[in-house]
């Protein structure tokens, strides 16, 4: 029992260490290993009981960060996501023990079909811990998302963690040779991930972005009458550095335009009318700070509507807009991939009318409001000339960074650079800032694109085609502070074979495991 106990401890803490905030992302080569001692003692039912609460030990301690939000936001999560560490343990043992297939070759057809699935389903997934972006710091082993993304990652330190666990028992020379071949390989995709480095000093540089951030407290702007304070420090930061002089586009985070603006159905997007500002007094003062004041576009995140009247229970979007120098609309992206529970209610509107009502009443004693928000049905690629720029710019939203679809379908259609924007505020302090920049540098390397953040309290900046970040720092921290940055993206052209053949690799392992474990074993 000491030592299944002790195998568990390894399992869990050895799996949060390697992501932020202690980011010991080499700890991932053997994060995994204990699984294969786990699944080797316990099977059945107790290996499922086993493997959940190792799994929400996990997901508890590395997303602890979503209390802050509400304490029911991280039991919501941590009770259903749970369940795929248990499965992952069931199809280890059924590969490894009851095929009697090496750890090296069963740890990853175990564990990677399982991740790949829990970032898709159930709702649109929960991506966080993906174990691959672990190596967003490793120069040399993040190039490889440019081959299979971050499952491929994941398939690799999970290959090294196997080749660990056949090294029991320690003292045997069988094990010198096991982690032998383990330190080599991690080296040997160390060294020739660099191989695929190149320098961004040589690529044609994108239009200058300023991106704002203002560190608006959460408590703020979700006091209804922020708008005049929003506005003021927006125009501060921008006037400290000269926007008129040194920015191309002035760039907002997400929904920090005051008001809500309005779409009105069958206006041609070209023309300005097609999203106009719910209250009149916001929309002179926004026109007026920025766009006029500077003589220079302005993307900022806001929040609007399809509804021609707004009423508190009308559905919301969370979205992007782009304004020309003289104040007009010209386009627009609305985010398609919500946070359950944070911008929607999962499966309300298929109960009865009445338990969806007492639901609703439920949430709002709780929370204050009820979340009700609308995905957007469009792409966030946006061409820029519309506002007088060059280059096509792919958006997203917030949450929509975890999602490595999103820009494999941005880079295919033609975007010069990504840019997210977010707001971050609900989480002061705490290590999501830092899980999020991970998951910016291995989107830009597995596009090979220019990934900007602009976000209210953190993290701002941008990420290069290889990697390398380049964020806002005050006294060594990089969220938490208002301030600005300048950025002109690189902007680097072709497609990786990740783009082009999208997530091929994780689903070619699905399938791997999934015929493994369903074809009868030969005598």
């Amino acid at each position: 029992m000491s030592s299944t106990f002790a195998l568990c401890v390894a399992a869990a803490a050895l799996y949060v260490a390697a992501f932020p905030p202690l980011d010991l992302g080499w700890l991932a080569f053997v994060a995994l290993a204990p699984w294969v001692g786990l699944a080797r003692r316990l099977r059945g039912v107790r290996l499922f009981l086993v493997a959940y609460l190792v799994g929400a030990a996990i997901l508890t301690a590395g997303c602890f960060w979503l209390r802050k939000s509400h304490p029911l936001n991280l039991v919501l999560m941590v009770v259903p996501e749970s369940l795929a560490f248990a499965l992952f343990a069931l199809l280890l043992r059924q590969l490894h023990v009851a095929r009697g297939w090496p750890a090296v070759v069963a740890l990853p057809l175990a564990f990677v079909p399982v991740e790949f699935a829990r970032g898709h389903w159930p709702l649109d997934g929960y991506p966080w811990l993906t174990l691959g972006y672990t190596q967003h710091a490793h120069l040399g082993v993040v190039q490889l998302a440019t081959l299979g993304g971050v499952h491929l990652l994941s398939a690799l330190v999970a290959t090294t963690g196997g080749l660990v666990a056949e090294a029991a028992p320690w003292r045997s020379g069988a094990a010198r040779r096991h982690l032998a071949l383990a330190a080599g390989a991690i080296l040997a995709l160390e060294l020739g991930g660099r191989a695929l480095l190149g320098d961004p000093a040589h690529l044609e540089r994108g239009p200058r972005l300023l991106l704002l951030q203002p560190a608006v407290e959460q408590q703020l702007k979700n006091a209804g009458r922020s708008g005049a304070e929003i506005l003021r420090r927006h125009v501060e930061l921008a006037d400290a550095v000269d926007a008129r002089a040194n920015a191309d586009l002035l760039v907002w985070s997400e929904t920090f335009l005051p008001g809500i603006w309005r779409e009105r159905d069958g206006t041609p997007p070209n023309e300005a009318a097609r999203l106009t500002q719910f209250r009149e007094e916001n929309r002179r003062e926004v026109v007026a700070a920025m766009p006029l004041r500077y003589g220079r576009p302005l993307l900022a995140g806001a929040v609007t509507l399809r509804a021609d009247d707004w009423r508190p229970e009308t559905p919301l979007l969370n979205s992007a807009l782009l304004f020309t120098r003289e104040g007009a609309i010209v386009a627009d992206y609305s985010k398609r991939l919500l946070v359950p529970g944070g911008e929607y209610v999962p499966w309300i509107d298929h109960l009865p009318a009445a338990t969806a009502a007492a639901i609703r009443a439920r949430i709002r004693a709780m929370a204050g409001d009820v979340p009700n928000l609308l995905p957007g049905d469009k792409s966030g690629l946006v061409d820029l000339a519309v506002a007088g720029l060059a280059g096509q710019v792919g958006l997203t939203i917030c949450y929509e960074i975890a999602y490595p679809q999103l820009g494999v379908e941005l880079t295919r259609a033609g975007a010069d650079f990504l840019l997210n924007l977010s707001n971050e505020a609900w989480f002061p302090g705490t290590a999501e800032f830092a899980q999020y920049s991970a998951m910016a540098v291995v989107r830009a390397v597995e596009t090979r694109r220019t990934l900007v953040r602009c976000a209210n309290s953190g993290t701002s900046g941008h990420v290069d085609p290889w990697g390398r970040p380049h964020w806002l720092e005050r006294d060594g921290r990089r969220d938490g502070f208002a301030g600005s940055i300048v950025v002109a993206p690189p902007l680097h052209a072709g497609q990786t074979p990740y783009v082009r053949c999208g997530d091929a690799f994780a689903w070619l392992v699905t399938a791997l495991a999934a015929a493994a474990a369903l074809i009868r074993r030969r005598r």
